[in-house]
C-alpha cells in the first residue's frame, strides 16, 4: 500500500515496526529492528513526525527519545494529504490570486481560458481535499 500512495519503503517499514511494537521504541531500536541505516531511519522518523504518524515519547529516567505509532487511520491520511497536497494547492492559489503585470482584459483568449481553467481546478481541489487537512495547515 505504501508504494501505491508514494510513501518510501523505509518509512513504511519503520511505521510497520513501530505499529507491531507493544512499547514505544528508541531510535537505536528502530535502526536495529528495521535494518535501515541511521540516516534512513532518521529521515523516515522525521517524515513520520511531520505527518504526525508517530508520537515522540519521553520516558522518565531515560534520556533517549522514544517513538509510538499513530493508530488513527484518519489522522494518518490527513497528515499524508497535508504533507503532499495541501501546501502545493495553497501555494498555487496564492500565485493565482497575486496581481499580474498584465491586466486580465489584455490576455489572449487562450491564456484567459487556461487561467480560468486553473482557477476551476483549484476550487475543485479545495472541495476534494478533506477539511481536516486544510484546517490543520492553517494552524
Amino acid at each position: 500500500m505504501a508504494d501505491t500512495i508514494g510513501v518510501p519503503r523505509s518509512v513504511a517499514l519503520i511505521y510497520h515496526i513501530l505499529y507491531l511494537s507493544k512499547e514505544p521504541m528508541s531510535f537505536s531500536e528502530v535502526v536495529e529492528r528495521s535494518g535501515c541505516s541511521k540516516a534512513s531511519a532518521s529521515t523516515g522518523l522525521k517524515l513520520l513526525e511531520r505527518i504526525r504518524g508517530v508520537e515522540v515519547v519521553i520516558l522518565p529516567d531515560d534520556r533517549r527519545t522514544f517513538y509510538r505509532p499513530e493508530l488513527s487511520l484518519r489522522r494518518l491520511v490527513t497528515g499524508f494529504i497535508q504533507e503532499n497536497f495541501v501546501s502545493g494547492v495553497e501555494a498555487g492559489q496564492r500565485i493565482l490570486d497575486s496581481p499580474t503585470t498584465v491586466p486580465e482584459s489584455e490576455l489572449s483568449p487562450l491564456l484567459a481560458e487556461r487561467l480560468e481553467s486553473l482557477r476551476n481546478w483549484h476550487q475543485t481541489l479545495q472541495a476534494v481535499i478533506p477539511t481536516a487537512a486544510l484546517e490543520r495547515s492553517r494552524n
